[in-house]
């Protein structure tokens, strides 16, 4: 037998067509065992039937299902069961048994222990199993020359009976093994081609007699698919017999010598073992990943209201460290014609407001020429800018240049200031308070200058800020990728994706997905894809998000009204401040006088602060800026017919970006919302 080479865990391949007639991966049957060799039949679908031999052919028992694998391509099954062949009552074997009872048996006393070995053998044969045996027989002077018998049972009696006869009351004269054993493949090859066939053939001597040739029946053996042969070799002479030897071990079998009749016991025992001691694996391929996803709201109401936007101006123009060149986030006005038709009442929120503040400014000093400004220059009087006053009126004159070479303000009308800190400066303790620090201040001597920024547009708002969306996953094996769709009929809104188990849940903001555009969309839905580490592949799609948006005409032609909100984002603190300044004081008692105007109006102050600092602080600040703008309302005795509701956010929920200076400045508010219906 070939020598198989041993490696601290040498696994052993048997490939089968998964599929047959189709192009398919092959299944890959591995054990996990040392100089282990494996012979495997497909049975079924999800079983098949596995010899496992250790190096010297002795078959290795006891192995259980951690003792297998089962691979096709990437796909890893799942072992069920892993049971002996004797405990399957299911699956049973096709052996021959080609026997030699030719005269040099009887001469050599070795008839009774061959009978009694081979009793021992067939003790192990279950009803299932199909066994032929094939004897010799010498031909007769009236019949065709015909030197075989056969005989198939599934009774251990009634086999071991044929076998005894076939040497009582005389064995043979001649010796017919080459036609004995070609016999044995004319009935192997007409069994199943998925059936696990088996011959072992006993030899007395050298065949003499047959008129096939060896040679003829190693052709038939040839490309008989599930098939190993086995050998006794008893002939007197030295060695194994070429022929048989060649024959065993070419199919898969092996070939021992008996030197004497007391061998023959160990030798079919030996055999029977490696016959009769094979694994039923049974077996199934890992699930693809299955699930669903559920998506929250079922629907989102979107209405479409007439918003009175008055932003605060935010007088502070901020510059990258070490820089004096205004930032490109800043709106810079290119020529004349865009000057002469800028209009401030276009822009819409806040932010949009702010990075035209330069814009705004130089339009209101041409709307007022008596109007005279102050540019402050300041720095953050930290690392590379400290006690650089010069960076600070740097700073200050390309705000002046800006004004004066684009909106052709008068530079009678500006005066430049530099300093170290603002005058009121942020924190020096943190990165984001260094950076507020590196700013121009504008002052004005005319309330027009530094007044809110009032705007008038339709906003779309809906009755949720965000959509969840939920996957529910079984995998039986690792989720090696995922990729989440967002979608509004063929609009693709959104993609997330990952390696990995996906997140408990996704969470998209409506405003960040763009009202405006979810408006026109009908429905939101989500599909969720997934690869597992075998290469399944699943999708999901979630249940649709109905959007209901009602237009203004629609409201207006329904009789229902026009709903109003008027935002005022106009109070700015101080960092960590919360008195209410002159100009601040002004503001409020302009949004008081409006309230005086309306029915019906709701009252809603939201006092927030940056994300400087510690949160359940900031939370207190903001609570106390929120009720600065509450006492005060209430003291003046003018909103007493309003509902009026004030809280503090502190940092949740911010109005604007912390990341920038201007939006945790902005931050820093109290936001006062009026709701009515007109």
């Amino acid at each position: 037998m070939k020598k198989i080479v041993g490696v601290l865990c040498l696994f052993l391949t048997v490939f089968l067509w998964a599929d047959r007639g189709q192009t398919a991966e092959k299944l890959e049957v591995q054990a996990l065992r040392q100089k282990a060799k494996l012979t495997v039949q497909p049975i079924e679908e999800g079983k098949v039937l596995v010899s496992v031999l250790d190096k010297d052919g002795d078959a290795i028992l006891g192995l259980k299902k951690e003792d297998f694998s089962i691979k096709q391509g990437i796909k890893t099954a799942k072992i069920i069961s892993v049971e002996d062949v004797q405990e399957q009552r299911n699956v049973g074997l096709n052996i021959v048994l080609v026997v030699d009872n030719s005269y040099s048996m009887e001469q050599r006393k070795a008839v009774e222990p061959l009978l009694s070995a081979m009793n021992s053998f067939l003790t192990l044969v279950r009803p299932i199993d199909n066994v032929h045996i094939v004897t010799f027989v010498d031909p007769g002077s009236r019949e065709p020359r015909v030197s075989t018998k056969t005989f198939k049972a599934s009774e251990v009696q009634a086999l071991g009976q044929f076998l005894r006869s076939s040497f009582f009351p005389a064995t043979t004269d001649g010796t017919y093994l080459y036609d004995s054993m070609q016999k044995g493949m004319e009935i192997i090859r007409q069994m199943p081609a998925d059936s696990q066939k088996f011959m072992l053939v006993f030899s007395d001597g050298e065949d003499i007699n047959s008129k096939v040739k060896s040679e003829e029946v190693a052709l038939a053996a040839k490309g008989v698919n599930n098939f190993s042969a086995y050998a006794v070799d008893y002939m007197d002479k030295p060695g194994l017999d070429t022929f048989l030897t060649s024959f065993a071990q070419g199919n898969g079998g092996m070939i021992r010598k008996a030197k004497s009749a007391s061998d023959f016991l160990p030798i079919l025992k030996k055999f029977s073992t490696t016959i009769f001691h094979r694994y039923v694996v049974t077996y199934r391929f890992l699930n693809p990943p299955t699930g669903t996803l559920v998506s929250a709201p079922s629907t989102v109401n979107i209405e479409e209201v007439t918003m009175v936007d008055s932003s605060p101006l935010l007088n502070h123009i901020y510059f990258d460290t070490g820089k004096s060149n205004i930032p490109e986030r800043y709106v810079a006005l290119a020529n004349p014609e865009a000057v002469q038709s800028f209009s401030e009442e276009k822009l819409k929120d806040t932010m949009e407001k702010y990075r035209h503040v330069l814009n705004v400014i130089g339009k209101r000093l041409v709307v007022n020429p008596e109007a005279r400004i102050t540019l402050v220059g300041c720095n953050s009087n930290k690392g590379e800018e400290k006690g650089k006053v010069s960076l600070s009126k740097s700073r200050a004159e390309a705000v002046f240049a800006y004004l004066q070479s684009v909106w052709s303000i008068d530079p009678s009308r500006m005066e430049i200031k530099a300093r170290n800190l603002p005058e009121v400066p942020s924190t020096s303790r943190v990165p984001e308070g260094v950076v507020e620090n590196q700013r121009v201040e504008i002052l004005a001597d005319h309330p027009a200058i530094l007044d809110t920024i009032k705007s008038v547009y339709l906003l779309e708002q809906t009755d949720t800020k965000e959509i969840r969306i939920v996957p529910s996953l079984q995998a039986e094996i690792g989720i090696e990728r995922w990729q989440l769709t967002l979608r509004g009929g063929d609009t693709v809104l959104a993609t997330k994706e990952g390696t990995g188990n996906p997140p408990q849940e996704f969470v998209f903001a409506l405003e960040a997905l763009g009202v405006r555009t979810i408006s026109t969309l009908g429905q939101l839905s989500a599909d969720l894809e997934v690869k597992d580490k075998e290469g399944n592949v699943f999708s999901t799609v979630s249940s649709p998000i109905a959007i209901n948006f009602m237009r203004r005409e629609e409201r207006i032609a329904q009789k229902t009204g026009n709903k109003v909100l008027e935002k005022y984002g106009l109070i700015l603190f101080d960092f960590d401040r919360t008195e209410l300044k002159d100009r601040n004081q002004v503001i409020v008692n302009r949004v008081l006088s409006r309230v005086a105007e309306l029915k019906d109006v709701t009252v809603d102050i939201a006092g927030h602060t940056d994300s400087i600092g510690r949160e359940k602080y900031n939370l207190d600040l903001s609570e106390r800026r929120a009720k600065a703008v509450y006492d005060t309302t209430l003291q003046t005795g003018i909103a007493a017919g309003a509902q009026i509701n004030h809280v503090g956010n502190g940092p949740y929920g911010p109005p604007y970006d912390n990341s920038l200076p201007e939006g945790r400045s902005l931050n820093r508010t109290v936001i006062i919302t009026l709701q009515y219906m007109e």
